[in-house]
């Protein structure tokens, strides 16, 4: 009787240590849920053209999925929170075969995502900022620089409402 005890009193420690252990969320924390403007149901327009995009997390909420629909472009993305580089990474396809990489985090008030350097047309880069951010609107822009970042153009501004 004295070694089951002893047993038990061995074991409980090491099974309490191993249950806190797996309390700890993975995304958790602040750089997490820098993102979490985005989430929800947004119609958004630009000229031209209009559409909407749902913004969900999932994965543990480790990943945040983008689903985009309009008329003329269905496309998705999913982004993460990558610790060690403290940046956040995503990855865009569509129905028109693109595929855009994305390395991004805050910029002051902004959140700018960028490409890296096309090693094959040198200068060129590609971002994309979210800016005016409101609890129920935001600006979406897409801007490409062919002079290494010295000046961006506008491409593509996406107006978000919030849809209720």
């Amino acid at each position: 009787m004295k070694y089951l005890i002893f047993l038990m009193f061995l074991i409980c420690p090491m099974s309490m240590a191993h249950g806190a252990e797996q309390t700890v969320k993975p995304c958790s924390g602040d750089n997490h849920t820098t993102l979490d403007f985005w989430l929800g149901h947004w119609k958004v327009s630009w000229q031209g053209g209009e559409g909407t995009n749902t913004i969900t997390r999932s994965h543990g909420n480790c990943v945040i999925n983008e689903n985009f629909k309009s008329p003329s472009l269905h496309g998705m993305s999913i982004s993460m929170y990558v610790k060690v580089t403290g940046q956040w990474r995503q990855t865009w396809m569509d129905d028109k075969g693109s595929f855009f990489d994305f390395y991004g985090q805050k910029d002051g008030a902004n959140y700018i995502f960028h490409t890296k350097e096309n090693l094959q047309q040198p200068g060129i880069q590609l971002r994309m900022v979210f800016t005016d951010i409101k609890a129920n609107s935001m600006t979406w822009l897409w801007q490409k620089t062919s002079d290494g970042g010295k000046s961006w153009h506008e491409n593509w501004k996406i107006n978000y409402s919030r849809l209720k």
